[in-house]
This record gives C-alpha cells, structure tokens and sequence, in this order.
C-alpha cells in the first residue's frame, strides 16, 4: 500500500470551537489545545464569520499543524456553528475549548484517563478558574469528584452546570441525546447537559485544568436577562420530559426569543449601557474582593456607564480605601 491509499488515522479525541471576531485572543486558545501532553487529537475550529482578522490567524496556524482544521461561514451563531463542528468530529471522545479561553496541557489526557476509566460516566469537566479581561485571578468553581454526587447535584439543581468549555463528552452520548439543540441561541450547553444527564453520569479533575474569561462585552454579556430565560428554558423541557409531557410549547418560545435577540428587539441601548455596567461592576466587584487595586479600572467604567446607581460608587469607595496589589498574568501553562 502507497502512501496515498492510506487513510488518515481517526483521532481519539476531536476538540471543537466556534470563534466570531477574537483575533487576540484565538492564536492562544489554539495553542493551548495543539501543546496539549495527549496528541491523538484534531481540532475542529469554525470560524463564525468573523470579520477581524480571525481567519488570516487560524489559517496560518492551521499551516502549521495539519490536525487543526479550520471552516469558514457565514455567522450562524454559536450553536449552529457547534452543530456543524460537532458533525464533522471524528473522535470517540469531543471536548469543547472556547475561543478565549484556555486549557491546561495535561487537561485532555486526564479527561480521557477519567473517562475511560468508567463506561457510566459520559462527560467530564474540571475546576475552572475565571479570569478578568487582563488575566486578573477572579474565583475558581470546582464540583464534587463523587460522580454519582455531582450527577445528582447536577439533576436536581443543587449544583451548577460545568463551564460550557472545559467539558468532554462522548460522542456517542452526545448523538443518542439528541446533540446541541438550534433553538436554543444562549443555555445550548446546560440544555445538552440535562439532557445527557439522563443517559450518564458526569465527573470532575478536582485539578484546575481549564481558565475561563469573564469579560465585559461577550456572547452574552448584553443579554442576562435573555440568557436567564433560555437557561429556564432547558430546565422546563426536561421537567416535561420527566412528567412525559410534550416539550414543544418551550421548543417554541425558545425558536421566538431566539429571533427576537437576533433581530435586535431583545435589548434597547439603555438597556445595553446597563448590562455593560453591570458587567464591569461584577468584575470590580470580585477584584475588590480579592483586595486587587485594578478593580478601581472596572468600577470606574460601571459609574461614567450609569452614574446614578448606588452600589458601583460604594464598592469604589471600598477599593481605593483597600491597599490593594497587582497579581501577575497567569500564564496558559498555570499551575505545571
């Protein structure tokens, strides 16, 4: 046999992420996945239609690494691009990796080493640590390791979802489940969790194995109240599923909030002054907490956003009167 009638070797694990317009952020994301100890990997990267230079990043470093695979379409939304990404993996095993984010270069092996070792269990996650705009260290979430605890923390609500992506799941789970769900613009990841949940368990690297970045302008930092709604959404399909009734009525009012926010109509730009606002403030906020003196720079833009409100000011006060520091950026290899 030559070597062109070799067919390529199918990776174990297929890592999928959508990017729309993060071309400073991107080239890092990748490369956290590409560096990765576990090899036997592709990386499925839709671009989104993004307009600033993303695509020029990811087709150079796509030149370089022949598992990066790189799609480029018109912007879908990030659902409908995870639904593309998703089909086209090839792994018995697919991670998800934001496109602003970063994982740690041990992640994808332990998250096969967890899943492999328990046929039960159908997707994995980790403690996550979250990160300002200028890496500033802002709280890390970490689950229970008892994956017969977490999965009922996960059932009942007691217990948030995993960040959408420090996840890997198994194919398999995914399809029989009924994969992402179009409807769903915002909460497509809680939705799919709940509705995996119901065929397998979930567990978690008690390790910090991926970094989430809160940002104040993001996919959906000027739709809270949107967001909230589809998460509720997720919640009410799966109790009529439970109670064998139809989920149509949510499908549907999920389809409608979906048009409306892309549309537009979700939001006036009242109302988006106020989320950024409120975005900023919760950063300060969490930096002030953690007596950092860059929560002034994010507290700050919460009161020229709306000056009227209270609290900003008050937690503003409470940062200049801390003698606060200036952690150092946590690099993508954090915590070797």
């Amino acid at each position: 046999m030559t070597d062109t009638d070799k067919k390529p070797s199918t990776p174990r694990v297929s890592v999928v992420m959508s990017v729309h317009n993060d071309a400073i952020r991107v080239e890092v994301a990748v490369r956290s996945i590409l560096t990765q100890t576990f090899q036997d990997l592709e990386l499925i990267v839709i671009d989104d239609g993004s307009s600033d230079g993303s695509a020029d990043v990811l087709d150079q470093l796509a030149a370089g690494d022949a598992r990066l695979h790189v799609i480029h379409q018109q912007n879908t939304g990030l659902t409908r691009a995870l639904i593309h990404g998703c089909t086209l993996a090839r792994g018995e095993y697919i991670a998800r990796q934001d496109s602003d984010d970063w994982s740690h270069p041990q992640r994808i092996a332990e998250q096969v080493a967890l899943l492999d070792a328990d046929p039960g269990m159908g997707f994995a996650s980790c403690t996550v640590r979250y990160l300002g705009p200028g890496d500033e260290f802002l709280f890390e979430v970490g689950r229970p390791t008892d994956s017969i605890v977490a999965s009922q923390g996960l059932r009942d609500r007691r217990e948030g979802p995993p960040a959408h992506g420090s996840v890997m799941f198994r194919k398999a789970v995914y399809e029989q489940a009924g994969g992402y769900r179009p409807a769903f613009y915002f909460a497509q990841d809680s939705d799919l969790w709940l509705r995996m949940i119901e065929r397998a368990r979930i567990g978690y690297l008690a390790a910090v194995r991926y970094c989430a970045r809160k940002e104040p302008v993001s996919t959906s930092g000027g739709a809270r109240a949107v967001q909230k709604r589809f998460g509720e959404l997720g919640h009410l399909c799966r109790q009529a599923r439970l109670a064998g009734q139809p989920e149509a009525p949510f499908l549907v009012e999920a389809e409608a909030l979906a048009r409306q926010f892309k549309a537009g109509i979700a939001q006036t730009p009242a109302g988006r002054r106020r989320a950024l606002a409120d975005a900023n403030y919760l950063i300060g906020a969490l930096l002030t907490a953690n007596r950092d003196a860059r929560a002034r720079r994010y507290l700050g833009q919460a009161i020229r956003l709306c000056p009227w409100r209270p609290k900003p000011w008050i937690r503003f006060v409470m940062a200049l009167a801390t003698k606060g520091h200036e952690s150092e950026a946590i690099l993508p290899e954090f915590d070797k």
